[in-house]
């Protein structure tokens, strides 16, 4: 005879409260991710289910357990869909959350045919599944949130996650002023100019400056 199974209680590091949202009369700069203020609110939602399941532990209270927990499941497996829409590239929360709904609709089966035994296990697994979707998306919530950039190379969490100022890479970085191939400007004169009165006085001087220099062959 199957029994239900106990269900997980979630980590205590729910997302943190969210600031809230201005609204613009422009639609281009309206934010669009309500997702993190659901999973607050679907977490709240687990943890009465929790509590309720965590109380009626004997199997002789199958159908009072049933009854108080079934329009929560139902409220929680449509919030999290409607989430798993919102994060439509992730696959792996809407296969949790597509398997959940199974789970469920069987559960309400065996609660109409009035087996509540089958429906609060099969109940249990679908709590299983939503409480895998619950923690993937608070742990990525609080990192999108953590993310947020507060000044060159620092964020909310304090770390710092890249240079401050612009990167290495930067074209603006480059010394193009000293390099040649930008370099405009004609040579100083002076620098280049030819003492012809130190060659009359030192001839030496006008021999070493213009003899071609021969270097040896360099040996391996």
């Amino acid at each position: 005879m199957p029994v239900r199974l106990p269900i997980a209680k979630l980590a205590a590091s729910a997302v943190a409260p969210l600031q809230t949202t201005p609204q613009f009369s422009n639609a281009l700069l309206q934010s669009g991710v309500s997702w993190p203020q659901d999973v607050n609110y679907l977490r709240d939602t687990y943890m009465e289910i929790y509590a309720v399941w965590d109380r009626l532990k004997e199997p002789e209270q199958d159908q009072e357990l049933y009854t108080q927990t079934e329009s929560h499941l139902r409220e929680l497996v449509l919030g999290l869909e409607d989430v798993s829409k919102e994060l439509s590239t992730r696959r792996d929360i809407a296969r949790d959350v597509t398997n959940a709904h199974h789970d469920f609709d069987v559960a309400g089966s065996y609660g109409k045919a009035g087996d509540y035994s089958m429906a609060t296990v099969y109940q249990s697994y679908a709590m299983m599944k939503l409480h895998r979707v619950l923690d993937t998306l608070t742990l990525d919530a609080n990192k999108k949130r953590g993310s947020q950039k507060l000044a060159y190379g620092y964020d909310t969490s304090g770390e710092v996650h890249e240079e401050g100022g612009t990167s290495g890479n930067d074209n603006a970085q480059d010394d193009l002023g000293n390099n040649p191939k930008f370099d405009h400007t004609p040579p100083n004169p002076v620098a280049v100019a030819q003492d012809f009165e130190a060659e009359e006085e030192f001839p030496e001087l006008a021999e070493i400056k213009h003899k071609r220099v021969e270097w040896p062959q360099r040996n391996r």
